[in-house]
């Protein structure tokens, strides 16, 4: 369990795989162009690219003291912008958490360990966005 709120109608259980479920269909808008990745550098498998979630351990989503913590890992292709990416990804990844789920992320984080040509490029490039309150 990652978050659990209770009120005078009942509780709520989140689990890690609702908040991995949300940040994997975020991806998937830009049509393979982006790939979640691990910190090894290695693209998801073909069981997470059609939406099983098997990629939940390439994905830092913790509850800390301040709240929500998420760090993704990527792969883009080459050609990709890296600054439009990482930015439409910490915008709508915090957006449709708070949208879906009603829980505020404290921090999104954003890691491109590589590039895709014919091979994937090692990279380690991490943009990170703290949420203003």
């Amino acid at each position: 369990m990652l978050y659990r709120n209770e009120n005078e109608h009942g509780s709520i259980i989140l689990e890690k795989a609702v908040f991995a479920k949300i940040v994997t269909e975020i991806v998937a808008q830009f049509n393979g162009k982006v790939l979640i990745s691990n910190y090894k550098n290695k693209a998801t498998t073909f069981a997470a690219k059609i939406g099983v979630t098997d990629d939940i351990s390439n994905m830092d989503i913790v509850m800390g003291e301040k709240g929500l913590d998420v760090k993704l890992y990527i792969v883009v292709k080459f050609g990709t912008s890296i600054g439009m990416v990482t930015n439409t990804l910490i915008k709508d990844i915090h957006d449709k958490i708070y949208e879906f789920t009603s829980v505020e992320p404290n921090s999104v984080a954003i890691v491109v360990t590589g590039m895709i040509s014919k091979n994937i490029a090692r990279r380690n490039i991490e943009v990170r966005r703290g949420i203003e309150r």
